[in-house]
């Protein structure tokens, strides 16, 4: 694949990955009784450097295994933009926070970009999944790491349910080397599928 092209697939994927990430936020407004005015994100999360490339670091370890570097990179942007949630935060409207932090939503993701690029690319799937899952990774450990011994929590089953669910201490290594495996395990079978197909022509 020619570099323009690369280009495209990236940035195609981030938009569409940014865009389903705001929108699934917007499911928190179905709860309006635990809903909140949660306040500017860069007020209230104080964004630096070291957060954005944090999750994009954690992204990168997890695609690292995917064998193609496009992937690589890809992972990284991924796990960056699942904080699209927090477009909504500058509305300042009632809201609950983190409702794209789910396993709902990383199974919605990765089914909608593996028909969006095609139904054969379940690398993409994989890689889409486990940023979800490297970007909460990060988030357990950056909380450890500000509030030694306390614990961070998000809806994880949401939207069906907005129960916030606690991960403390090396949970967030867990995460990473789920994230790690799902990619890694999608890649081998990649490959080996790969392999079949060039031996069958």
């Amino acid at each position: 694949m020619i570099l323009s092209e690369q280009i495209k697939f990236f940035i195609k994927a981030c938009v569409i990955f940014s865009v389903l990430s705001f929108s699934f936020s917007l499911t928190g407004f179905l709860f309006p009784d635990d809903s909140y005015v949660i306040g500017n994100p860069l007020i209230v999360s104080s964004p630096t450097l070291e957060h954005i490339f944090g999750h994009v670091a954690f992204g990168i370890i997890a695609g690292a295994i995917s064998l193609s570097l496009r992937y690589v990179f890809l992972s990284g942007a991924l796990a960056l933009l699942v904080d699209a949630d927090h477009l909504l935060q500058f509305l300042d409207v009632e809201m609950i926070s983190r409702m794209v932090h789910s396993l709902p939503f990383a199974i919605i993701i990765a089914v909608i970009m593996l028909y969006v690029f095609g139904k054969k690319d379940y690398r993409l799937a994989a890689i889409s999944f486990s940023a979800i899952i490297s970007h909460i990774a990060f988030d357990v450990w950056l909380v450890g790491q500000i509030h030694p011994g306390s614990s961070g929590g998000f809806p994880l089953f949401s939207p069906f349910t907005v129960e916030i669910i606690k991960f403390q201490g090396l949970d967030w290594l867990y995460l990473e080397i789920l994230a790690v495996v799902i990619v890694g395990i999608v890649a081998v079978l990649n490959r080996k599928i790969s392999i079949k197909n060039c031996i069958k022509k």
